[in-house]
């Protein structure tokens, strides 16, 4: 009963600090939800998503250890200018992200309502950016954004090779480059939806004046 009751003591001196790390929890998977409906699927990874939760979990400890006490916070900047990322940042989004992360951690150590006025912030434009580009797409039949392959998005591409120009692909939403050679005309189509590029394929595969048609699932 007694390591029973000195348990519940620690949980209730410590309760504070509890919620301060559900709500940094909560705030990650939030995050990753949302940045996720962007096809971002970096952060679907297992290392991606545990990086965002445990980010700023990490970083709101090391926060309240070292605050009110400069000797031992000069000693935890040396020791983590030793750290390294080495795996290259895909995106200077990504970066963001991870610094949206650490945000989190240090509004959690010195007042949690920021945490909430922050997460809630960020979360809401990340997921208005969402609506509008779908708004966007939906009615207009124009992105709001452009595919990158340097983003980690699961893209499709497809390319055309015709002997004669095609007006209906040259002014398609989907072309991502256009170029002429000598042999014909080259079109590159990428979607993140791979069954409107196969049913492309075929549609053009039957073309006399297309010599070619090559289908890359990403």
């Amino acid at each position: 009963f007694t390591y029973a009751k000195n348990m519940i003591d620690l949980i209730l001196s410590n309760a504070d600090r509890l919620i301060a790390i559900m709500t940094l929890i909560i705030a990650s998977v939030v995050t990753i939800f949302n940045v996720g409906l962007h096809q971002q699927n970096w952060i679907k990874t297992f290392s991606g998503s545990m990086t965002l939760i445990l980010l700023p979990i990490i970083t709101f400890s090391i926060t309240s250890v070292i605050s009110g006490n400069i000797a031992l916070s000069l000693g935890m900047i040396g020791a983590l200018s030793i750290v390294r990322f080495r795996n290259p940042v895909r995106s200077s989004f990504e970066l963001v992200i991870f610094f949206f992360m650490i945000s989190l951690g240090i509004c959690a150590a010195v007042d949690l309502r920021w945490v909430f006025v922050l997460g809630a912030s960020i979360n809401a434009i990340i997921f208005g950016i969402y609506l509008i580009n779908f708004l966007l797409t939906t009615w207009l039949k124009k992105p709001l954004f452009l595919k990158s392959f340097a983003e980690g998005n699961s893209t499709n591409t497809l390319e055309i090779i015709s002997l004669t120009a095609i007006d209906k692909l040259a002014s398609s939403p989907l072309l991502i480059s256009y170029s002429f050679i000598d042999d014909g005309y080259n079109y590159r189509l990428a979607s993140s939806n791979d069954n409107i590029l196969k049913a492309l394929s075929q549609e053009y595969s039957e073309f006399s004046e297309v010599k070619g048609v090559k289908f890359i699932s990403g």
